[in-house]
């Protein structure tokens, strides 16, 4: 795989792409390399076996805590300090 790479004052990559601030008026390094396609429908299919990913996780029986965790959670942190 051909990789090009590059340093140059980002004034010249701002003229081609939308920069961050922190990155402007400074040297950046530029990196190409080619991007393989990737079969469409498979990356649809990864989404939809994500979801739920963590439904074996869940305890249903603790729900009527959830309310309160927040604040019981901080209080323990500062009761300790």
């Amino acid at each position: 795989m051909t990789v090009f790479r590059k340093i140059t004052n980002s004034e010249i990559v701002s003229q081609v792409m939308d920069l961050p601030d922190d990155l402007k008026n400074k040297e950046v390094e530029i990196i190409i390399f080619p991007h393989e396609n990737h079969d469409k429908d498979k990356d649809k299919n990864e989404d939809k076996n994500a979801r739920g990913l963590l439904e074996k996780y869940k305890n249903e029986n603790l729900y009527s805590l959830e309310s309160e965790a927040w604040a019981e959670a901080v209080k323990e942190k500062n009761e300790h300090s």
